[in-house]
């Protein structure tokens, strides 16, 4: 199950960095009845996202599947102005406060990283 970014995985992120924007695709499943958790924490991150100067550029409901065999229920995608940025938020005490909200919401998530 995929819910927090470890300390080892933002380091070999950080690692293979090769600077400049970064956009940020996540894929998440929903908990049964994890819809009012995740906008609660949808709420709670949005101004911490503000405040590394990330920007939501797109979230919104499966609408159906074409390829794969995997389901996912919403995606999110965010455009950070670096990799540091990302840093910060993840290292933030108030992103950290928010994980019992993402683990009360969501049974898995998958988080890519694009240039």
């Amino acid at each position: 199950m995929g819910l927090d970014i470890t300390p080892d995985a933002l380091e070999r992120f950080l690692a293979e960095d090769g600077g400049g924007p970064l956009v940020l695709v996540n894929l998440v499943r929903l908990r049964p009845g994890g819809e009012a958790a995740y906008e609660r924490y949808g709420a709670a991150v949005a101004p911490l996202l503000a405040a590394v100067g990330a920007e939501p550029i797109f979230a919104g409901s499966a609408a159906g599947m074409l390829i794969g065999e995997e389901r996912w229920d919403l995606a999110a995608v965010v455009r950070y102005p670096d990799a540091q940025a990302l840093a910060r938020l993840v290292r933030d005490p108030r992103f950290e406060a928010t994980t019992e909200l993402r683990h009360e919401a969501l049974e898995d998530g998958l988080l890519y990283g694009f240039r």
